[in-house]
């Protein structure tokens, strides 16, 4: 009793006078109370929330690879976070070296890829400083004198991105030659009652040697649930007929299944934060680690871009590409994401044809009223190679939609590298259906559109504002429909975005349109 009196009494003197007592379980059993909050904002991905109650631990390795093995650097069960990874090897040459991280269990790794791709040294350049929200990496370019210390070792390499885990990690080294090295990885251990996000940390690497005009440059796809948090893009310049910047930008395609939007880039430079090109800064959020300017039209370089404050989320899919030249390419995605989410399956249009360009988007009635040719040519049931309009002969362009997406941006080629604004292409495919019914087109386009079936005239869009959905009602006679589309590109909110999300939802009457198809993964 005595000892329960003279604690409570010492609990209350420093409560009032202002002393905050520490966290530990007192002589009497109870837990005093946690001055922190329950979660807090991580700083390199701040809209990931993690827990403030855990231990502290650090798991050393040495690695010594034999040839064609690999080694675990870190092995643990139960819930947790790794909050930073450390490497060093004694070898400057580690191409060869892989890295693979797997947590709960996962059947697929959500990171297999070349280390040193993973840590943002692309293209096989020279080792560079690299300082950033996610990755710090430090070459050791000044000791040459010192018979102990390998002259040609590799930098000190480090990640920041938080790797949450609900059952465990398991972060191993691959390597094809022996390597010598050593790594350090600090990471948060949970209680098992600790509630943990559902977002886990996933990367992908993407490569083109050398990438084509034809099809857009993938940096991340991906289906479900969560969050782009950043990317790293190398370029080697190949076409020395125009600037590499000169390929109109990215393009961000999100939620195609269940709310199309889009982000529209602008130039390479621009869309990593800089202007009237690189020069060699580096910040948390941007920068650009390694420039070898060659001249106006011969630039190589390593440019990043995270997007702590303003990350780019997505509920059911994700198509991050840039438009292509043909140089080389490499980049790698960082993004959390909710495993195992499904993507909803919706009816879309999988085959299309395109037409274009015209010069008739700049002004809105003219849009409508020309074409009436050109639409009768493309509603036949069957058509040729190329159409006519007027005296000009022009090829037709197949196309694959991708989660309902129809991408027109990479069709034309030229500087800029993108169709000019002001113009218009035709679009078109076919419906198939199992009897005459009414269905609803989904379709989301930015500025105007004029829809088409079986060569009459069904609406007329105009989303001049920006990108934006409107459903159509469209009454189908049983057999074969053919479905055209009109649409043209103007300077908006969303300039030069050329694309067309279209969909088909559930029908008003009867079965489902035949031609249904499950998307692919």
């Amino acid at each position: 009793m005595i000892n329960t009196f003279f604690v409570s009494m010492l609990a209350a003197m420093m409560s009032l006078l202002g002393i905050v007592q520490p966290i530990h379980r007192d002589d009497v059993g109870k837990q005093q109370k946690s001055p922190f909050a329950a979660t807090y904002a991580d700083p390199a991905v701040p809209i990931l929330q993690l827990p403030t109650q855990f231990r502290t631990r650090r798991t050393i390795a040495n690695i010594e690879t034999k040839p064609n093995s690999s080694v675990d650097v870190l092995n643990v069960k139960g819930p947790g976070c790794v909050r930073h990874v450390w490497f060093v090897f004694a070898e400057k040459d580690i191409d060869d070296l892989e890295i693979e991280i797997t947590v709960d269990g996962a059947e697929k790794p959500q990171v297999r890829m070349p280390f040193r791709s993973f840590f943002g040294v692309l293209l096989g350049f020279e080792d560079y400083h690299l300082n950033n929200a996610g990755f710090v990496n430090v070459p050791n370019f000044t000791v040459t004198n010192d018979p102990f210390i390998p002259k040609k070792a590799s930098p000190g390499w480090n990640c920041y991105l938080p790797i949450p885990f609900a059952r465990g990690c398991r972060i191993q080294i691959h390597g094809v030659t022996p390597k010598n090295g050593a790594s350090m990885i600090d990471w948060q251990q949970y209680n098992d009652k600790t509630a943990l996000t559902p977002l886990r940390f996933h990367a992908q690497r993407n490569i083109a040697l050398p990438a084509t005009t034809s099809k857009p440059f993938p940096i991340v796809e991906t289906q479900g649930t969560g969050f782009l948090a950043g990317y790293i893009m190398g370029w080697r310049q190949k076409d020395n007929r125009d600037m590499v910047f000169h390929n109109s930008g990215t393009r961000i395609l999100m939620d195609g299944e269940t709310d199309p939007h889009v982000i529209s880039g602008c130039n390479v430079e621009d869309d990593f934060g800089f202007s009237w090109g690189f020069n060699q800064y580096q910040t948390q959020w941007m920068g650009c680690p390694v420039r070898d300017n060659r001249g106006r039209n011969d630039q190589d370089g390593v440019y990043y871009r995270f997007f702590g404050p303003d990350p780019v989320m997505f509920k059911s899919s994700l198509l991050f590409t840039s438009n292509a030249r043909p140089d080389d390419y490499e980049s790698v995605g960082y993004l959390y994401q909710i495993p195992e989410t499904q993507k909803p399956r919706i009816e879309v249009l999988k085959d299309w044809v395109a037409v274009g360009l015209f010069p008739d988007g700049a002004d809105f009635d003219k849009f409508q009223r020309e074409g009436g040719d050109i639409v009768q040519q493309l509603s036949q049931p069957t058509i040729a190679n190329s159409i006519k309009a007027g005296n000009r002969t022009i090829p037709l362009q197949s196309l694959t939609s991708d989660r309902g997406w129809i991408r027109l941006e990479h069709l034309i080629q030229h500087r800029p590298a993108y169709p000019p604004v002001d113009h218009s292409y035709y679009i078109k495919s076919t419906i198939q259906s199992d009897a005459n019914k009414t269905v609803t087109l989904r379709l989301a386009l930015d500025d105007w559109a004029v829809v088409w079936l079986n060569g009459t005239k069904v609406t007329t869009i105009n989303h001049a504002d920006g990108f934006d959905t409107k459903r159509v009602q469209l009454v189908l006679r049983k057999g074969a429909n053919q479905l055209v589309i009109k649409t043209n590109n103007r300077q908006n909110s969303d300039r030069t975005i050329w694309v067309v999300n279209c969909a088909i939802e559930a029908p008003t009457k009867s079965s489902s349109v035949l031609n249904r198809i499950r998307l692919k993964r």
